[in-house]
């Protein structure tokens, strides 16, 4: 049987693809820890970018729902989402995440905790948990972090799918480009920011999530917090 997730690392790229085209790379326990270990070892590589994608024409229908796992509690096998998402959010380096065809449910979740979500031009993402019958908390953890109020709502309470035009201007992803033109338009991105300053990114990543989260600014003022932040890393000789 095929691994459900590959991994692979070279020249400063990690790559973690899901590899259960057959099945629409629906993610089943075992795909879960499977993801969960490649997560791990591109945080251990070392590398400068990670790439998340899935084989064959969908990104994910997101986690097989009516699984039920021998001697694994509903809610330790829901924890397995936080670890994912806590390990997606919080790599040190730009994450990229290539949405084709369908992204569903733990699909959407992927471009939102990604740095760069880049959807072909086909792609459909949305939230469709309450649509099977479980009302997705998990989801509403991180959703308000990145669409209004509203449009989160009605995502979650809707079910409904939303084409890569809508999911650009809602904000779940990053672009849109032709279908044809993904694969080619990742790599082109990827090498980019793997010829970047390794550390110039990793700054510039640690800065932003204290800038999104008003709570976790510094009580002085936050352009000074920049400038003290910006000469401290020169001055380790990083420029």
């Amino acid at each position: 049987m095929p691994d459900p997730v590959l991994y692979d690392d070279a020249d400063g790229v990690a790559r973690v693809t899901f590899n259960r085209p057959d099945h629409a790379n629906t993610i089943t326990y075992a795909t879960m820890q499977a993801f969960i270990a490649g997560l791990e070892r591109a945080h251990a590589s070392g590398a400068t970018v990670l790439v998340v994608s899935g084989a064959g024409a969908d990104l994910t229908l997101g986690r097989d729902k009516g699984e039920r796992v021998a001697g694994v509690s509903r809610a330790d096998n829901l924890r397995l989402i936080l670890r994912a998402n806590e390990l997606l959010g919080g790599f040190p380096g730009i994450s990229v995440t290539a949405v084709r065809g369908r992204a569903f449910g733990f699909g959407t979740g992927l471009a939102l905790h990604s740095d760069i979500a880049i959807a072909a031009d086909t792609a459909i993402l949305g939230f469709d948990e309450l649509a099977a019958g479980l009302p997705p908390l998990v989801v509403l953890t991180y959703l308000y972090c990145h669409v209004t109020p509203k449009a989160a709502d009605d995502l979650v309470l809707t079910s409904r799918k939303v084409g890569a035009a809508e999911a650009l201007r809602l904000g779940l992803v990053s672009r849109v480009v032709a279908e044809a033109d993904l694969d080619t338009t990742v790599e082109r991105t990827v090498a980019e920011l793997a010829g970047r300053d390794a550390s110039a990114l990793r700054l510039l990543k640690e800065f932003a999530a204290e800038a999104k989260s008003t709570d976790q600014r510094p009580a002085k003022d936050f352009g000074e917090y920049a400038v003290e932040r910006l000469v401290a890393w020169i001055e380790r000789g990083n420029s």
